[in-house]
């Protein structure tokens, strides 16, 4: 035997040595790590031209429903024909990339546990020339793909439970894993797509007690080529959340290379299962094959400087914005509480406060930048105090005392300072006996809890025969409390509407006054038919709507003294479609400008679209009315604020689209835009106010609460066009 030939066979042996110990992927991903530079270029070569060429495609295309919701890209709608092109080309381009640079990456790593390294040159032109058997495994994955996937939903559909679905596809999954190795096997052995199909199965088969099997082999491949890449991709994503140039450089690094650590396990794994099985003709002839070149020179800077690239370009396009995409911050303040209350008692004898999907009724500015949250629906009142207007962190705490009525639900107002003042009933006596009272006080609320309203008198008493009260409250001008009230009148029809003024915040000399009949049936149980704003003469103006007709009165003072009042129906209301499971949908929200003229956004009981009513003076008898939603039967009513220029910012939800709208509106022009996506079912809850920088933030209820799929939500879009 020549002495080339006695080197060429010991260093075959040495190599087979070296693949037939344990511990494929650990292995293999020591390996990967060690020879990344070289490793990786085929991705480099193939991915960071495509990388660079879609995101510039994508600043072409994009439209109206792109947006930046925490430094990341997001679609808040359904994508325009330009953009759904441009990311199929891209997907498809992406496709065709993965089917070159994992076989080329195998080729590398094979050649590097041979002790006979290639140019990664030399591996994509062997893969290229092997383009046909390797197009042919690549349809075969995709068919096989639509069958477990089929399988999965089939499951699904049939006994409606995710777990069964999942044990029918993990198996077929598995099953279908030595197609990985049957890529190898094409590019090392030169095999057509079929033999390589059935010699990789037969060579994965069991071999022994100790050497492990199909089964062995399977759990190798997922782990090390699906199971850690998906583990380590999202860790990276955990904790580069919210930092978009570190999000960018960190994901495309791990995307560039991902293939290397793939590639070298489905390499040794092929090569180990030779070695256990003592292929040494087999294992001789996979070195052969393997293309007759050196090394290539590495460049680290080179190589370096194309993985940092895609990121750096995507993370400098976040922070910079140079497409004015719509910058959003969005929490979701739920995603790890529980829907139980704990069961630990409170110093007061309660649990701790339970949230709910009714729950959202209103977000108000607080101190020092918090946003508060005002939390009721069939239990006492809640506070969700937020440190910021992000919301990220939280305090849940009760607002209203033990022994408070339960219902109606409780009114709130901001002070100046941030401060909230909660209106509650204190009730005497079982609800069910005939001598039941309860009187309506305050509670003064800030961060760390609220307090009965130091010199505060009650304000009303209800008993059994007027129970069903709406109350509504908003800050006088000049430092005080403005409060209006409907109230059942017994054995007759109709609704009586009394107006309090308090000339200071604790209400210490409530003056309350009957000023209006109104033909309406009260229920305390409506959330949002009573509003109540001043004018700047101080003089109230109050909103009702009547869920049975969606019917809309103004009720305004005709001299100072509102000794007569003045009330007009700009809405007539009539014959509703609305049914009984989206009553608490209804509804109407109001705003004063300082002129006096009230703003209006309410749904629209006939058909349930959105609509705004720009009074054109404060008793509201002419109005233009703007339709800013298409008729939806699931629509809530809408939130409003007036910004500091006076425009009307309405948050409602475009059913048709799936998204929450700010619509801002000049009179009754308007522009909408989409500022978050729905990922449920509409939810039953939305509420709007304006931070210190006079950025709208809007609390909703992603999802219904009759399941469990819902979620509370804060979203701030930095700027409204």
């Amino acid at each position: 035997m020549s002495e080339a030939a006695l080197r060429t066979e010991t260093r075959h042996d040495e190599a087979m040595a070296a693949a037939r110990r344990a511990g494929v992927v650990w292995r293999a991903y020591a390996g990967a790590a060690r020879h990344l530079f070289r490793l990786v270029v085929p991705s480099l070569l193939v991915f960071v031209p495509i990388g660079v060429l879609s995101l510039a495609g994508l600043a072409m295309v994009t439209d109206e429903s792109a947006a930046q919701v925490n430094g990341e890209f997001q679609l808040l709608g359904e994508p325009g024909w330009p953009l759904l092109v441009w990311t199929l080309v891209t997907l498809l381009a992406s496709l065709a990339g993965q089917a070159v640079v994992v076989p080329a990456t195998v080729v590398l790593a094979a050649g590097l546990l041979t002790g006979r390294p290639v140019t990664a040159s030399a591996a994509m032109r062997a893969t290229m020339r092997r383009w046909s058997p390797l197009l042919s495994l690549t349809l075969l994955g995709a068919l096989v793909f639509v069958v477990i996937a089929a399988a999965g939903l089939g499951m699904l559909l049939w006994i409606e439970h995710l777990l069964g679905a999942f044990l029918v596809m993990v198996p077929l999954a598995l099953l279908a894993m030595p197609c990985l190795v049957a890529v190898a096997i094409v590019v090392l052995e030169g095999a057509s797509a079929g033999s390589a199909l059935h010699r990789a199965y037969r060579l994965l088969r069991a071999v022994g007690p100790t050497n492990g099997g199909l089964w062995s082999g399977a759990f190798t491949l997922a782990f090390g080529v699906l199971i850690l890449p998906a583990a380590a991709q999202q860790a990276v994503l955990w904790g580069a959340s919210g930092h978009p140039l570190a999000h960018g450089v960190a994901t495309s690094v791990l995307g560039l290379a991902t293939p290397a650590f793939q590639g070298m396990v489905i390499a040794r794994l092929l090569l180990h299962r030779l070695a256990i099985r003592r292929l040494v003709t087999e294992f001789g002839q996979i070195v052969e094959r393997l293309p007759e070149c050196g090394p290539s020179p590495l460049r680290p800077v080179r190589v370096v400087a194309a993985l940092l690239l895609p990121g750096l370009l995507y993370g400098g396009t976040m922070l910079v914005n140079p497409f004015g995409w719509l910058e959003v911050t969005q929490t979701v303040v739920t995603a790890s509480w529980s829907r139980e209350g704990a069961a630990e008692p409170q110093p007061d004898g309660r649990p701790k406060p339970a949230i709910s999907g009714w729950d959202l009724q209103a977000i108000h500015a607080g101190e020092g930048g918090r946003m508060v949250m005002l939390m009721d629906s069939f239990a006492q009142a809640k506070l969700l105090t937020c440190t910021d207007s992000t919301c990220a962190r939280t305090r849940y705490a009760w607002a209203e005392p033990v022994g408070a009525a339960e219902t109606p639900r409780a009114p709130a107002a901001r002070l100046v300072g941030g401060r909230l003042v909660v209106a509650t009933w204190a009730q005497q006596g079982d609800p069910f006996d005939e001598d039941w009272r309860a009187r309506l006080g305050l509670l003064m609320c800030d961060a760390t809890g609220c307090v009965p309203a130091p010199g505060g008198r009650p304000i009303a008493e209800a008993t059994q025969d007027t129970e069903d009260r709406i109350v509504a409250m908003t800050q006088h001008p000049y430092g005080g409390l403005m409060l209006a009230q409907v109230r059942p009148l017994p054995g007759q029809d109709g609704e009586m509407l009394s107006v309090t003024r308090c000339d200071d915040p604790a209400c210490t000399s409530p003056r309350t006054k009957d000023v209006a009949k109104l033909p309406f049936s009260t229920s305390s149980y409506q959330d949002r038919g009573l509003v109540i704003g001043v004018a700047p003469v101080a003089d109230p103006v109050v909103l009702r709507f009547d869920e049975d007709t969606g019917a809309i009165s103004v009720i305004t003072c005709e001299d100072h003294e509102c000794a007569r009042m003045r009330v007009e129906q700009p809405v007539k209301g009539g014959e509703t479609w609305r049914h009984e499971e989206h009553r608490d949908r209804s509804g109407a929200t109001m705003a004063i400008r300082y002129d006096g003229r009230p703003v209006i956004a309410y749904r629209d009981s006939a058909d349930g679209s959105i609509r705004l009513l720009d009074c054109r003076n404060q008793a509201c008898s002419q109005a233009d009315t703007a339709v800013l939603s298409a008729p939806g039967q699931d629509h809530l009513a809408p939130a409003l604020v007036l910004d500091a220029s006076e425009r009307a910012l309405v948050a409602y939800q475009d059913l048709d689209r799936e998204q929450l709208v700010v619509a801002a509106c000049t009179g009754t022009r308007c522009t909408h835009t989409p500022v978050a996506k729905m990922r449920n079912s509409p939810g039953f809850g939305l509420a709007m106010t304006l931070d210190g920088r006079g950025r709208p933030v809007i609390a909703w209820m992603d999802g219904s609460p009759y399941y469990d799929d819902w979620h509370l939500v804060v979203t701030v879009p930095h700027s409204v066009p």
